[in-house]
């Protein structure tokens, strides 16, 4: 089951359309007030191990779930029902949508611009670029959404103490990065001192920033 919340600008200006903003998890309170001037939408997943990964594997701990691989049945929702009727009952530019999550969040974000092409900026924060086969996928993979741009934020500390595949979280999210860079993506990537917990506030206050900047560098209708 997805739960749908929808943020909307504080103000609305008769005539004017808004930003979008695509959001896995629950919006954290940092974005929500720095994006109180655009529309948000966040969804919450009862089982975001399914719809935010890109193929099926197996749970690395006996007291987890397994991931389903369902990101393309929710990706279809999203952007080919829920997507449309937002823009029809809502004053939203549709050249200006963003998408983006946290972790598992943040990797079904990136594993979109394989697959959909409705967001003109994607964005991630401590992305799962760890998980089995996705580094190879994004080699092997032509990218669909070739004009959006791609911002990928990840600690140097990742992973750490956590065994195999996790334990690779730091490396591979550089060579993620690395990947697309190379096939033409228009590509913002940082790595922090932080672990995968760590500095969520800094995190967020960033990337509140960047999609600001995202959005209203894009072209307004």
């Amino acid at each position: 089951m997805r739960q749908y919340s929808l943020q909307l600008p504080q103000e609305l200006e008769k005539g004017k359309r808004y930003p979008l903003l695509l959001w896995n998890d629950a919006l954290p309170e940092t974005l929500a007030a720095l994006l109180s001037d655009m529309f948000v939408l966040s969804v919450v997943s009862e089982e975001r191990t399914a719809d935010f990964s890109p193929w099926p594997e197996p749970a690395f701990r006996a007291d987890a779930p397994p991931f389903g691989g369902g990101a393309d049945a929710y990706h279809r929702e999203l952007f080919e029902k829920k997507l449309p009727e937002l823009i029809a009952k809502y004053p939203i530019d549709a050249g200006r949508i963003a998408y983006g999550g946290y972790s598992l969040g943040g990797l079904a974000a990136v594993y979109s611009i394989f697959r959909e092409t409705a967001a003109c900026a994607v964005f991630s924060l401590c992305g799962s670029f760890w998980y089995p086969g996705f580094a190879d996928y994004c080699a092997r993979t032509e990218i669909r959404n070739t004009n959006c741009r791609l911002y990928l934020q990840n600690g140097r500390r990742e992973g750490e103490g956590h065994p195999a595949p996790l334990s690779r979280a730091a490396d591979a999210a550089v060579r993620v990065a690395d990947i697309l860079r190379k096939k033409g993506v228009k590509l913002r990537s940082s790595m922090d001192d932080y672990g995968h917990h760590d500095g969520k506030e800094a995190r967020f206050r960033e990337l509140g920033e960047q999609i600001r900047s995202a959005l209203c560098e894009s072209n307004v209708s």
